[in-house]
């Protein structure tokens, strides 16, 4: 009876992580593959525990890209509310969805503001300082 709290803990903290390997795994994504996609910032959700990102293309397609970073850990990278708005011109590169139809990116390398050449790129798994700020 002694050992039974430390044991339900560990069983606990296992469970835990488990869970949150699997909440990265994406299994309905070609994590081996990129694809960019062109157009305009029509909504963003800056929030934890993912940034979400949805872009309209110029033939009316609506995107939704999950960024991977947590909103604190962009903005450590100096990526802020203020950085990316509606309306914005953006490019933005991920691992696409098995099913195409859905129209779904996660796992964004980079994000690109082509008009004034902003871009956060990701470079083995690590963020790197975004290229030029407004």
């Amino acid at each position: 009876m002694k050992h039974a709290l430390p044991v339900a803990m560990v069983m606990l903290i296992l469970a835990g992580r488990s869970s949150a390997l699997a909440h990265h795994s994406h299994p309905n994504f070609l994590l081996d593959q990129e694809v960019s996609i062109e157009g305009d910032l029509v909504e963003l959700k800056y929030a934890n525990p993912h940034v979400l990102l949805k872009i309209r293309t110029a033939d009316g397609v609506v995107y939704t890209a999950e960024w991977q970073a947590a909103s604190w850990l962009l903005s450590h990278a100096h990526v802020t509310l203020s950085t990316l708005r509606v309306l914005d011109h953006v490019i933005v590169s991920g691992a696409p969805s098995r099913d195409p139809e859905s129209h779904e990116l996660v796992q964004l390398k980079e994000v690109r503001r082509p008009i004034d050449g902003w871009t956060y790129r990701v470079i083995q798994n690590k963020p790197v300082e975004p290229s030029s700020k407004r």
